[in-house]
């Protein structure tokens, strides 16, 4: 089985963000982000989703959002580098 096969493996059953799966796969965040982009493809052509829940912003609250898997490092509102990270879920549908 690939990594990418494995990454989806891991998103049908928790939410992940970039840094746990790099420590998952051990791998980069780089690697990752682009395993990421692939398997968005590979799902949509199955019919399926990769979901991405925001990263939030702990200083001000915002919700950052983005629609390609990214790692973001400040808020784009208020500049502060505290920002939960993205998470991924595969849905269905």
């Amino acid at each position: 089985m690939t990594r990418r096969e494995e990454i989806i493996r891991e998103l049908e059953l928790r939410s992940r963000s970039i840094d746990e799966l790099a420590r998952l796969f051990q791998c980069t965040r780089r690697e990752v982000v682009e395993d990421l982009k692939h398997v968005q493809r590979t799902l949509r052509a199955r019919g399926r989703r990769l979901c991405v829940l925001p990263p939030v912003c702990r200083s001000c609250g915002e919700a950052i959002n983005i629609k390609k898997p990214k790692n973001i490092k400040r808020c784009p509102k208020c500049r502060s580098s505290h920002v939960a990270p993205a998470r991924f879920v595969v849905k269905s549908g």
